[in-house]
């Protein structure tokens, strides 16, 4: 009877308090943001200038390799003028013997004219005919106009070694400005043509433009000076703010894109050098506006396949949630806007990827983000006040 009255009685419920939980909170933001399509690109200098000769002949020597940084008139190759070489002693000694006969005709046309002045007082004393001065005076014409084709003649001899002489500065060619060797189109020993490429020039102390070659149905939404988004993966992983620089309005028929250029800034973010001709790099082109809920992509937890979240309440508590997602972005921020992209071009370690919540939360909710802690339904955040 003792044992039983011991035993009797009601038992007192059992409480568990909430498990408190050390987590940051990220809040769900609808924000309106720019959606961009990326084109592959490619940096190109602002000044480049392909170099030819005017003369054909044999590449004689070449001085600079691809690459070499050039000063502006530093030779680059020359090419053989033997042919010049002996035109201009062809013509040095044509011009030699138009001089000696020209003086030579100078000589006579002096006599003549002595000859006819002596006939023209014999002429006024009726000691000679009219036939002898006639002849003596179209002797000295005749003399005279040798003197002066003989001049002509010279003239265009001497003509004749200055083009030479511009011929032969063809074949030296040197660099037009302090810039780079991008490339050598001939080696030493090749025979060229007149007009054909020898070497390309980049400047090195101009700016580089990127270009792309963009769908074509983007083509009326792009205008001059407007602001895009570029990177060059091998200067840098950190996205740019670039400006459209030129658009070539002519369309591919074949690829049906057109060609945008979009100059680059002096300074890149996080680049270890400037920009070379030749780098790829991306242009993220504006396609549309948009309002999106977007969330950090380390805010959702998969269980299972379906993505779920802990949703903090107004009293600290966590709650399970099943949302639904769409696509996973980038996002860069320049000029108050925000840009956004679904290309890997500058995703790197440690850069945050953002999801496109499509329902299951609403704006200005917030999230607890910590993928390092299991959360569960019901803990309570630390710091939240208690009832």
């Amino acid at each position: 009877m003792v044992c039983l009255t011991a035993c009797s009685g009601d038992k007192p419920e059992a409480t568990t308090a909430p498990r408190v939980v050390d987590a940051p909170t990220r809040p769900v933001q609808l924000r309106e943001v720019i959606e961009c399509r990326s084109f592959p690109a490619q940096v190109e200098s602002q000044n480049s200038v392909t170099l030819a000769s005017k003369v054909a002949g044999t590449v004689e020597a070449v001085t600079a390799r691809e690459g070499d940084l050039l000063r502006a008139g530093q030779p680059i190759m020359r090419i053989d003028d033997k042919d010049l070489t002996s035109q201009e002693q062809g013509l040095k000694a044509n011009r030699q013997q138009v001089l000696q006969e020209k003086q030579a005709l100078a000589a006579r046309a002096t006599l003549a004219r002595t000859t006819m002045g002596r006939m023209g007082k014999l002429l006024a004393q009726h000691a000679v005919s009219q036939e002898d001065y006639d002849k003596a005076k179209a002797e000295y014409d005749a003399l005279s106009r040798q003197v002066e084709a003989a001049t002509a003649q010279e003239a265009a001899t001497v003509s004749k070694l200055g083009e030479l002489a511009a011929l032969r500065a063809y074949t030296r060619i040197t660099a037009p400005f302090d810039g780079i060797l991008a490339r050598r189109y001939v080696d030493q020993g090749a025979f060229v043509t007149a007009g054909s490429p020898l070497a390309l020039v980049d400047e090195a102390t101009g700016g580089f433009e990127l270009t792309a070659q963009v769908d074509e149905s983007l083509l009326s939404e792009l205008r001059q000076g407007q602001p895009l988004v570029a990177v060059i993966p091998s200067l840098s992983h950190e996205p740019f703010a670039a400006t459209v620089a030129a658009i070539v309005g002519r369309v591919d028929p074949a690829s049906r894109t057109f060609k945008l250029k979009c100059a680059i800034p002096a300074t890149i973010p996080g680049a270890g050098g400037p920009p070379r001709a030749g780098m790829f790099g991306r242009v993220f082109v504006p396609a549309r506006k948009a309002h999106k809920l977007l969330l950090p992509e380390t805010c959702l937890v998969r269980r299972g396949d379906l993505p779920t979240v802990m949703v903090a309440g107004g009293d600290g508590i966590l709650h399970f949630r099943v949302v639904k997602t769409g696509a996973s972005y980038l996002a860069a921020e320049f000029h108050g806007q925000t840009y956004l992209t679904d290309s890997e071009a500058f995703d790197v370690p440690g850069r945050e990827r953002f999801v496109d919540v499509l329902s299951g939360l609403a704006p200005d909710e917030a999230v607890a983000c910590d993928a390092k802690a299991t959360l569960r339904d019901g803990d309570r955040l630390a710091g939240a006040a208690t009832k």
